[in-house]
């Protein structure tokens, strides 16, 4: 690309200074003539300057661009600069995140992941590194790692993680009657082992023997047994809610990740994944007023966010949805609710008041254990 110099004359001196030039393009515009010189013919018109009334205008071409990257070296020198710290930052570890409360477990992880490289503030690995790493770690400790994953997101490294359980023998005879937990009427008995004393549909009392650990012939104990059962039964709940009829609520899912922020221009830019919802704390790493570029370190946490209005019967519909969470939260995982009825209903100002009556099935197994006699 040609260098170009723009000249501005005056008209009437115009017809000398092509005496000693060579024009490349000329523009007329009232009185003035603009002249587009090479460099060779720029500089010659220098020496007439004075004399023809010269006026230097603009630069085009290769020499424009050239004067504009000098003008603005700064900027470009802290621009690529600012451009290869991103990738470096986005390339390092900021976060190692292992997902299991087993504390031996995340030590010996953490001490396998620094034997391979893997540890805060190195840089990360590539895929194929990172399977062959989780490989090794896998064949190191077969005795105590039953699965391993590694995942990458952005800075941060995700492990999730399986204990290898080795299952002992259970070897314990010791004498037991299987008895009921908590007050209910039996629905189901699955019983291995011992005398079943109640029947399908009998009410029991907690405490009270469903299937005996003693055996017994012609009203004689003859034997003391572990015994084994499965007992279900239908069990009463009366719970209380008090929902509001305006709603806000913020929870945390749990869900952490890092990245780097890069605002260039007013423009934000983020380097790594977004949450729906999140809550952001930002470190400042460059922040100069003078510049138009900002850099920053974003720990970013997902978030839920609820802000409703009711009305009274949607209000009453949350109420009981509630009511079933904070049950279920409390029973068993196999437990069930049969059925559910409305109690009471008092609407005040600003909330609902529900009491409801819940029917269960649920697991009532309990382990009460026996004494063994002499005389047996």
């Amino acid at each position: 690309m040609k260098s170009i110099y723009v000249i501005k004359i005056n008209s009437k001196y115009f017809n000398h200074l092509l005496r000693y030039i060579k024009i490349e393009y000329i523009k007329k515009q009232d009185n003035y003539y603009y002249l587009y010189l090479d460099e060779y013919n720029y500089k010659k018109t220098l020496k007439f300057k004075k004399i023809f009334e010269i006026e230097f205008v603009d630069y085009k071409g290769f020499i424009k661009y050239k004067r504009i990257f000098l003008n603005n070296l700064i900027f470009f020198i802290m621009f690529f600069l600012a451009i290869i710290y991103i990738t470096i930052l986005s390339n390092m570890i900021f976060s190692i995140d292992i997902k299991t409360d087993d504390e031996e477990i995340k030590q010996l992880l953490i001490k396998e992941l620094d034997n391979y490289g893997i540890s805060l503030y190195k840089f990360t690995k590539t895929f194929a590194e990172k399977e062959k790493i989780k490989q090794q770690i896998l064949n190191n400790n077969k005795d105590k790692l039953e699965w391993l994953e590694i995942t990458r997101h952005g800075s941060k490294y995700i492990l999730n993680v399986e204990k290898r359980i080795i299952k002992k023998i259970d070897d314990d005879e010791t004498p037991q009657d299987i008895v009921a937990s908590k007050n209910a009427i039996i629905v189901s008995i699955e019983a291995t082992r011992g005398n079943i004393v109640k029947k399908l549909n009998d009410y029991v009392k907690k405490g009270d023997v469903i299937v005996s650990g003693t055996i017994t012939h012609k009203d004689e104990v003859v034997d003391l047994v572990k015994a084994n059962a499965m007992i279900y039964g239908e069990t009463w709940y009366n719970v209380h809610v008090s929902y509001p009829f305006s709603y806000y609520e913020k929870t945390y899912t749990g869900k952490t990740l890092k990245r780097i922020n890069f605002n260039f221009l007013g423009k934000n830019i983020n380097l790594g994944r977004n949450f729906k919802q999140e809550e952001i704390t930002e470190i400042k790493i460059m922040n100069n007023k003078f510049l138009p570029i900002k850099l920053g370190y974003q720990n970013v946490k997902e978030i839920v966010l609820i802000d409703d209005l009711y009305t009274v019967e949607e209000a009453y519909i949350e109420a009981i949805k509630l009511a079933r969470e904070r049950l279920l939260k409390e029973l068993p995982n196999d437990s069930k609710i049969l059925n559910q009825k409305k109690l009471k209903i008092i609407v005040n100002n600003s909330t609902i008041d529900v009491d409801i009556f819940f029917k269960v099935y649920e697991n009532i197994t309990a382990i009460k254990k026996l004494e063994s006699e002499d005389n047996v």
